[in-house]
């Protein structure tokens, strides 16, 4: 009777350890009432739209050093932007037969690029059309999935502004262990954020940064000039090429063989001012290289220029090749100068 008395004693007492144990608050709601405000208050402002993303590190700073309650806190504002971000992403609408026909389109003009007996013949004949054929379609395709852009562009500009944090919270944690908690593998959410960018975005990550840089450089140039920088990268992806960093070294060089041609009166790759006679002089003088060079005598260098230089299986390959990674462009009066760079 006496064992059996100790023995309900002692699973008394281990119960009562074990509800004990349960109640213990959990190490977030450890922290003190000031200590959990000054939490709310760093997430409130870490989830601010106008800070920037050293910003946002420094405020991560200072939530780690609350200990574990801002760790946790942060955690969750982390996989809670995320989730929200995931949700936002969807597929575009279903367009396979458009597809079908874009791929198609894309392999006939590819295997025409890589003919090395090309003619401008065959560019006429079946190239062109070709050309024509693929817009139509490609205009069809882009206006219905025009609204889904629109939306996956602004989810897109939210992943950029995370993954920038993410970048610069990574970069940071490099010189500072203190910002890198074991809980938290900072790694992880940049690859989980790239995916999303990779399904949130039209074209592939480095394509779409490829664009961005363009924009920023493009306030450095008159806006005609750009306008023909963006047709040809357009006409690119439309057949399924990469786009072309511009280059402001090869836009000045373009611009002052377009301001030679036009007071020397000559229109030729060939320029007769000394140091200058070729596009490889003309690049490596403004501080730069060179692969290639298209001119163009008018004033439609978005519409009409592009269409020309297709036509010629030179100035074809200049400006749908694999090989470039760069472009510039620039004229004086109707004398506008392409260049390419690789």
């Amino acid at each position: 009777m006496i064992h059996h008395r100790i023995a309900l004693c002692l699973l008394f007492c281990l119960l009562s350890s074990t509800l004990l144990r349960a109640q213990e608050p959990s190490e977030t709601h450890k922290a003190d009432p000031e200590q959990r405000k000054q939490v709310r208050q760093l997430l409130t402002d870490l989830e601010g739209r106008r800070t920037s993303a050293e910003g946002r590190v420094k405020i991560v700073e200072k939530l780690l050093a609350t200990g574990p309650a801002g760790e946790a806190a942060l955690k969750d504002y982390l996989d809670r932007t995320l989730r929200n971000l995931r949700l936002m992403v969807t597929p575009p609408p279903a367009t396979g037969a458009l597809d079908a026909q874009i791929e198609q389109l894309r392999a006939t003009l590819a295997d025409l690029r890589h003919d090395a007996s090309l003619t401008k013949e065959t560019l006429e004949t079946t190239g062109l059309p070709a050309l024509d054929q693929l817009t139509a379609v490609w205009g069809q395709r882009e206006a219905a999935r025009k609204s889904h852009y629109q939306r996956m562009n602004r989810v897109a500009t939210q992943l950029d502004q995370f993954n920038d944090f993410l970048r610069q919270w990574e970069a940071m944690a490099g010189e500072n262990p203190a910002l890198q908690p074991p809980s938290l593998s900072i790694a992880k959410y940049r690859e989980k954020t790239a995916a999303l960018l990779a399904q949130a975005a039209p074209n592939d990550e480095k394509s779409r940064l490829v664009l961005q840089e363009n924009e920023k450089i493009g306030k450095q140039l008159p806006p005609d000039v750009m306008a023909g920088l963006r047709a040809l990268n357009a006409m690119r992806i439309m057949c399924g090429l990469p786009p072309l960093l511009v280059d402001l070294k090869l836009c000045e060089a373009a611009r002052l063989h377009s301001a030679d041609m036009e007071s020397h009166r000559f229109f030729s790759h060939e320029s007769p001012v000394p140091g200058k006679s070729t596009p490889f002089d003309r690049a490596r003088l403004a501080g730069t290289s060179a692969c290639g060079e298209n001119i163009y005598m008018g004033s439609n260098v978005t519409v009409d220029a592009p269409r020309g230089w297709f036509l010629s299986p030179g100035h074809h390959r200049n400006m749908l090749g694999e090989s470039p990674t760069r472009q510039g462009l620039g004229h004086s009066g109707k004398y506008w100068t392409q260049m390419f760079g690789s």
